[in-house]
């Protein structure tokens, strides 16, 4: 049986994980307003605990190069793919036609 300090510092260690991990990803959340662009790679980052100089690290660019991309919700086609290429992911465009209302 656990003792009452043993439990203190256990659900202390949890919850400092838990503020680190949504204190790497809450600035890079892309904006409601500006549309959803970069919301695959923010998932991505998201479900592998990663932050946003991990990634940064792996596509060869400055973290704030890359907190830019996220804080504007945009980048190119080709920073798109060489992210989902580093997080291990391949990057697919589909066009499809718009419905008509």
């Amino acid at each position: 049986m656990e003792n009452k300090d043993e439990k203190v510092a256990k659900s202390t260690a949890a919850e400092g994980a838990e503020k680190a991990i949504s204190r790497n990803v809450r600035h890079i959340l892309p904006g409601k307003k500006k549309g959803t662009r970069l919301r695959p790679i923010f998932d991505i980052l998201v479900d592998e605990n990663l932050s946003i100089a991990e990634l940064a690290r792996r596509c060869g660019m400055a973290k704030q190069s890359m907190s830019t991309r996220f804080a504007v919700d945009d980048c190119r086609i080709s920073e798109f793919e060489k992210m989902a290429e580093a997080l291990g992911y391949e990057a697919k465009i589909v066009v499809t036609p718009k419905e008509q209302a």
